[in-house]
């Protein structure tokens, strides 16, 4: 009869082993503390709790291990040279009494003493930095992992980088970076940039060394010793920021590299002596849109090799060429740029393969658009060129089509023919200038459709050119050397040709005088009828479609 009490002991105390085995093994069901906040104030030496707080950062930081964990630092100054291997977050600028934080107010300041002032390697970690102000060290940051949130702090008087990221994932926000050598230098990681100030640096403000993944968006750049942007190697995608007053390019991409520079704000490129420097440069296949650039002391955008893309840019004060591609770059498209007051050429287009269309070029030193070193052929398409000494040049090109593009103001020539190649020449409008098309070596020229007037001599060739000439609209020419057949000579009619809107009137002689010869679109984008309109514009009855209201 005793024995079962005895027996029920034995086996409650096997229960209890194997539920402590089972709890041991599954030690991931145990629910462990709400995070803990660590506390850091100026001259304190306590164990960094709320009601004793420590007077060292990195004591605090030693203890913040857990997932979640904070560390609080009050206004103050912390010599100090913090080091980050796990996840946390490190907010600075609290007051004495930890009940208001003011981030950019009255951050907290780290002093690195000339070593690095914060170094976080948290493999993975999840780790954030805010309310800081660290100064006067080697780097501001180093970046070696981890999954980092560096906002609303201030970084300044570091020999080297600002930034430097090795690795990770990086978010940095609403960020000063003064008085450093590189202001953020990349090497690796994916990282991305907003509202970030770069200022001051005595080499590049932003940096991709030798690789990475950077977005830069909505930040300023200014006051760099060297380039503002430069890539050597990744990826970078840069959007609408303001960089200005750098002595070099304003931002330079080089070959291999991969960039996207859309809508930024380009302006006070500086040249160092003997440079050659300019607002963007560009090696490789890039993409160059929506940008201003002004008040550069070379050329406002310039690209080198490969396939280069800018649109809708505007350009203006360059010293050199507005824009200009090398004749190493493959298949070259410039489209819907405005460039006026460069100090050279408005567009020089070189390369394999051109589209040059729908640009506006005014103003500029020599002539307003130059297609020169061309590889196979090139097209210049719907552009105006306005008071240039020569609207259009084309040089050397094997076969190219001029079309649909409005010249007026040349002061020696609006279309300017170099070369023994093929073209082209239809639908455009030319009006003033010493000539109106010159041909100046024996090439082969077809042209239909074009309206030639005001000029001192209309058509003019050189000995050994072959010129096809067909439903020209000559006019107030001193001279009209070559007309050609169905040739018109009467006024045009434009719209103001005081304010050089050279589009035609309803009543004009232009309209429904052409041949078709295989363009589809006007200066203005507007499709070509049947007949076509001679010059540039074309005539197009807009329709009009009742409203009907009906009511219930």
């Amino acid at each position: 009869m005793k024995m079962r009490p005895l027996l029920s002991a034995a086996a409650l105390g096997l229960g209890l082993t194997v539920v402590l085995l089972v709890l041991l093994v599954n030690h991931s069901s145990v629910v462990r503390a709400d995070p803990d906040t660590y506390y850091v104030r100026e001259d304190a030496g306590g164990d960094c709790s709320e009601a004793n707080p420590c007077g060292n950062i990195q004591q605090a930081i030693d203890l913040a291990i857990s997932p979640g964990d904070e560390v609080w630092v009050a206004t103050g100054t912390y010599t100090e040279n913090l080091t980050i291997n796990h996840g946390l977050k490190l907010r600075g600028g609290w007051d004495g009494s930890f009940t208001a934080q003011n981030p950019t107010g009255t951050p907290a300041v780290v002093d690195g003493a000339g070593a690095h002032v914060v170094l976080v390697d948290a493999a993975g970690g999840a780790v954030e930095l805010c309310g800081l102000a660290l100064i006067n060290g080697q780097d501001g940051i180093h970046i070696d992992g981890g999954n980092v949130v560096v906002e609303q702090c201030t970084i300044l008087g570091v020999n080297k980088q600002g930034v430097e990221i090795d690795a990770g994932n990086v978010l940095i926000s609403a960020t000063q970076v003064l008085t450093a050598k590189h202001g953020i230098e990349v090497d690796a990681g994916v990282v991305q940039a907003v509202d970030v100030h770069i200022a001051h640096t005595s080499s590049e403000g932003l940096h991709l060394e030798r690789g990475g993944t950077v977005t830069f968006t909505g930040g300023i750049i200014e006051d760099c010793g060297q380039e503002g942007v430069h890539v050597e190697d990744g990826s970078l995608w840069l959007f609408d920021n303001y960089i200005h007053d750098v002595i070099s390019d304003g931002i330079r991409i080089e070959f291999g590299a991969s960039a996207s520079i859309v809508s930024n704000v380009i302006s006070a490129v500086l040249d160092n002596p003997g440079g050659d420097c300019h607002g963007i440069q560009i090696s490789g296949d890039q993409l160059v849109q929506g940008n201003l650039i002004a008040d550069v002391d070379d050329r406002g955008i310039c690209a080198r090799d490969g396939s280069p893309i800018i649109v809708d840019n505007v350009v203006y004060d360059a010293g050199g060429d507005g824009i200009r591609t090398a004749a190493s770059s493959s298949d070259v498209e410039i489209r819907g740029n405005i460039v006026y007051g460069a100090g050279n050429d408005g567009i020089d287009a070189r390369g394999t393969t051109l589209i040059v269309a729908g640009n506006t070029v005014t103003g500029c030193a020599d002539n307003g658009i130059k297609v020169d070193l061309v590889g196979a052929w090139a097209r210049i398409d719907a552009n105006q060129g306005l008071n240039n000494p020569v609207g259009i040049a084309i040089r050397g090109v094997p076969v190219f089509t001029l079309t649909s593009n409005i010249v007026g103001g040349s002061i020696a020539a609006s279309v300017e023919l170099t070369g023994t190649g093929t073209g082209y020449v239809y639908h455009n409008t030319l009006v003033g200038g010493g000539a109106g098309l010159v041909v100046l070596n024996p090439l082969t020229a077809h042209l239909a459709n074009n309206i030639i007037v005001s000029h001192a001599v209309g058509i003019t060739d050189t000995p050994g050119a072959t010129l096809v000439v067909s439903r020209t609209l000559l006019w107030g020419n001193g001279s009209d050397p070559i007309i050609g057949t169905g040739v018109i000579t009467q006024a045009p009619l434009f719209v103001a040709p005081a304010l050089q809107n050279y589009h035609i009137r309803e009543n004009s002689p232009a309209v429904d005088a052409g041949i078709e010869v295989g363009v589809a679109r006007d200066v203005d984008g507007d499709p070509r009828l049947s007949p076509p309109d001679v010059g540039a514009d074309e005539i197009v009855e807009q329709v009009y479609l009742p409203l009907v209201m009906r009511s219930y």
